[in-house]
């Protein structure tokens, strides 16, 4: 069964299901939904948690030992997966459609998929584990939604804001709900007392410069190196998450990687832009950034962003803030990055 994700929580309201599976890559929305499913099995007596990454086919053996196994206290126990890649050998395949069709009835097995592909979503296989459970497809968050997604969140903290302070914050996060869910942490750890007006909203802003991510990816794509570099060790020195960062970076790279694609086919890139959602006042940063890199360029900078992703996850070493470095030098201009030394950062 499909349902939408703003009506999983009135779904956990009436029922729970011993499968999920949540496909998406707007990382706040998939934890958000990640969240209310586990807040449910814990008040249902679900105690125990098992957490497995998927990358290779012993990940995948994985899965079902452990809905074989009893759980250590004779508890009840919430299996969560997440999958690392976008396709699957049949070698894998067969093993999910085992687990799924043969749950225990003890566990809640919870699948974390990115963002599918329109062909994997429609198979046969894919369709099989929808038919034992509840399918969650998470999408970006139109810009004309943002607003009420930001009261909505404003709300659970019991933060007032004036309706001018709503549409300033609105404004300045540009649909992006990591930058948002930022600013909404910042101003809840404000404590503030009474309604936030657009004066105090403005104040807050401008007090928050140094941690702004988005200006730091505009002038990323606006070839500003040195000023980049500098917000980017103090995103590092503060412990700013890197999968946030990642995510942002890697966001408006599939946009110009989209763009410059169509543009080759005739396509104006500005109408490109809009179609994919990019703020008005943004478009001339995204159209002057095309302007400098060719296509195959951003497909490199593309894999070095996976490569990092990787990384981020456990599954290969590195130093994440150097790659962070290097990849944002190369958006910038810089062109650090390289076929030369593409393949040594992947591998290593």
């Amino acid at each position: 069964m499909k349902i939408p994700v703003k009506k999983l929580e009135e779904h956990l309201s009436k029922d729970f299901a011993n499968l999920y599976i949540i496909c998406g890559d707007e990382p706040i929305l998939v934890k958000e939904a990640q969240d209310q499913i586990r807040s449910k099995a814990t008040s249902l007596g679900f105690s125990e948690r098992k957490s497995i990454t998927c990358s290779s086919k012993e990940d995948y053996a994985e899965i079902g030992i452990e809905n074989n196994s009893l759980s250590l206290f004779s508890e009840k126990k919430i299996i969560e997966v997440k999958f690392a890649k976008q396709k699957f050998s049949k070698e894998e395949i067969p093993i999910l459609t085992n687990v799924c069709s043969q749950l225990n009835p003890d566990n809640t097995l919870l699948l974390i998929f990115p963002k599918l592909d329109k062909k994997i979503i429609a198979s046969p296989w894919f369709k099989s584990l929808e038919q034992f459970g509840i399918l969650i497809e998470i999408w970006p968050i139109k810009s004309n939604e943002l607003i009420y997604w930001i009261k909505n969140q404003l709300s659970r903290y019991q933060i007032d804001l004036s309706n001018d302070a709503v549409q300033l914050l609105t404004e300045r996060v540009e649909g992006n709900l990591v930058a948002a869910s930022h600013e909404i942490e910042k101003i809840r750890l404000l404590e503030p007392e009474g309604q936030i007006g657009l004066n105090e909203m403005l104040n807050i802003c401008s007090n928050s410069e140094k941690f702004d991510p988005y200006q730091f990816i505009d002038d990323l794509l606006a070839g500003k190196s040195e000023k980049s570099l500098r917000v980017l060790h103090s995103f590092k020195d503060d412990g700013f998450e890197e999968i946030f960062l990642l995510w942002l970076i890697t966001k408006e790279l599939r946009i110009l990687y989209r763009a410059k694609e169509e543009s080759e086919k005739g396509i104006d890139p500005k109408i490109t832009f809009r179609r994919l959602g990019v703020w008005e006042k943004r478009i001339p940063i995204f159209y002057n950034s095309i302007n400098r890199v060719k296509i195959n360029y951003l497909r490199m900078l593309l894999s070095q962003a996976s490569a990092l992703d990787l990384l981020i996850k456990g599954l290969r070493k590195g130093d994440i803030w150097q790659e962070l470095t290097l990849l944002a030098l190369s958006i910038s201009g810089r062109q650090i990055i390289s076929p030369k030394n593409i393949k040594l950062l992947v591998d290593s």
